[in-house]
């Protein structure tokens, strides 16, 4: 499924101007500063900021409490520009300092944890940023109490680290809490709020509460246009969510414009190598894929996995992700052999970093059990997708979208293992569901339609699945359209049907409907 980008509070320290005319001029220069980092204009803002360091590093030493503003303020704007590796020892020295000549409860130490933790998170160590944010989050709430903007800051940010680990119910209880203070505090349109209100819409969408996630997404999407400005980068975070939202609804033709324009923005704002540039890339290939566009999306996937992997190196989440996607492409262009190894390392590097219950572990689990029933090895491929559903109905409940998938990839390696009766419950199960959450007409339920009825033929009841692989038939082209391999596979499917029920002229009509296609034809497993 394509990765999803969110634009998480950090803080940029302010300045108190003192009587030094000197010290007043780098105080100009530092507020300034502020403001373009404010504005997304982030390597302007980084002249400033290192302007004012050298300055301050020479005349008041590295420990004046200025001095470690600056520090901090350029670690944040590095960290916004993608460059992590050179933000990390600022964000460290800024801490370190602080804590030193403050104490660990002061504001500014406060603070201080609070954007190391971010970048830690951002760098993929999940577990390192956990205790830290905690740390900041209750020492926030004694000191500053519970309402105060940092404390919020604290809240929404732990709230976004445990979403990243699976840790969904946890971090809705403290998404919900951020959102509802901000509103009340600051307001419905203040940049605080609308990261709080994108944050709780990521974070319902990752739960498959689309219906709940919608409005808000879109609530973060109209606001930030309407006071950043369409090529803000909180203005592209909010298209891009937005746009993975209708994706993930399968409307696609909405979902298009909003991924390229997000794209194009981050490729004209932030570079090519950037983080969310990279997420924008990654997202749209998902996008064109989907679509049945391989050959389009091929180039964006490589592109965005070379990014990843020179950028945040082979263990971070999003390049693990890259690697599952990439080979998901391959797999359904049939080049298995190169698929695999990219699968397989997807999988040791999500087992090792996020823990074999993490949804996204899940994922690679179920992923590679179907790249193994592709290849013809359904014993080797059961555990692993009974692995993946067991854990999946635990963790994510029986009607998340990622426990259907692997409800209807099991029910299917049984229907090929000829244990209809074992599968046929599986397959039900994910239609009805499906149909409740999503409609008829979403990819998922078109999936699980055509499924069952394959299932009913392989049983012999021709009858009852006729209309289901016409239905099937019928959604695909309206959906997807005549040349999508999914239709494609609905009209091979149909056609089988009725030559099996002895109906050869309209199967032999319906087999000339089948295009020619440039790539081999998807799996009806791959929901």
């Amino acid at each position: 499924m394509p990765k999803m980008g969110c634009a998480s509070s950090k803080a940029i320290d302010g300045k108190k101007p003192k009587v030094d005319n000197a010290e007043n001029s780098l105080a100009s220069i530092n507020t300034m500063g502020e403001k373009l980092y404010a504005r997304g204009k982030f390597e302007q803002a980084a002249q400033l900021f290192r302007e004012a360091l050298t300055a301050r590093r020479r005349t008041l030493g590295d420990r004046d409490a200025d001095t470690l503003t600056s520090i901090n303020n350029l670690g944040m704007v590095l960290q916004a520009q993608g460059k992590l590796d050179e933000a990390a020892p600022l964000l460290r020295e800024a801490l370190e300092g602080r804590s030193a000549t403050l104490g660990n409860c002061h504001i500014n130490t406060l603070m201080s944890i609070n954007n190391l933790g971010l970048l830690l998170q951002a760098q993929g160590q999940l577990d390192e940023a956990e205790p830290m944010l905690r740390e900041a989050l209750a020492a926030s709430r004694a000191t500053l109490g519970d309402r105060h903007p940092n404390t919020l800051t604290s809240i929404n940010n732990l709230g976004m680290v445990l979403k990243a680990q699976g840790k969904l119910d946890e971090a809705e209880s403290l998404a919900r809490d951020a959102l509802e203070a901000r509103r009340a505090t600051l307001g419905d349109r203040h940049p605080s709020t609308l990261t709080s209100i994108n944050d709780l819409g990521l974070l319902l969408q990752a739960q498959g509460n689309f219906k709940e996630a919608a409005p808000l997404l879109r609530e973060a999407l109209e606001a930030s246009r309407a006071t950043l400005g369409d090529r803000h980068p909180h203005t592209l975070t909010s298209m891009n969510n937005v746009g993975l939202l209708v994706y993930a609804q399968a409307k696609f033709v909405e979902a298009e414009p909003l991924l390229r324009e997000a794209l194009d923005g981050r490729r004209a704002t932030l570079g090519d190598r950037h983080p969310d540039t990279l997420n924008s890339i990654n997202n749209l290939a998902g996008l064109v894929q989907a679509q049945g566009k391989l050959n389009e999306a091929e180039p964006l996937l490589r592109e965005a996995l070379d990014g990843r992997r020179a950028t945040l190196g082979d263990r971070h989440p999003d390049t693990l992700n890259s690697m599952n996607n990439l080979a998901g492409l391959l797999q359904a262009q049939g080049k298995l052999d190169e698929a695999e190894p990219l699968l397989r390392e997807a999988l040791d590097g999500r087992r090792a970093t996020l823990g074999d219950r993490h949804p996204d572990t899940l994922i690679s689990i179920n992923n590679v059990g179907m790249m193994l029933k592709a290849q013809g090895k359904l014993e080797e491929a059961a555990p692993l997708l009974r692995e993946a559903l067991e854990v999946s109905r635990e963790t994510l409940g029986d009607r998340h979208p990622n426990t259907l998938t692997s409800i209807n990839n099991l029910g299917m390696l049984l229907k090929d293992q000829g244990k209809l009766d074992e599968a046929e419950p599986l397959l039900r199960e994910a239609l009805e569901a499906n149909r409740a959450r999503l409609g008829d007409r979403h990819l998922n339920t078109l999936t699980s339609i055509n499924n069952i009825g394959m299932l009913l033929k392989d049983q012999g009841q021709l009858e009852e699945a006729e209309p289901l692989l016409r239905e099937a038939l019928d959604g695909r082209r309206e959906t997807l359209g005549d040349r999508h391999p999914a239709t494609q596979n609905s009209i091979s499917n149909l056609a089988g049907l009725l030559h099996a029920q002895g109906k050869l002229e309209e199967a032999a009509s319906m087999r000339k409907k089948r295009t020619p296609m440039s790539t081999p034809t998807v799996h009806d497993h791959s929901a």
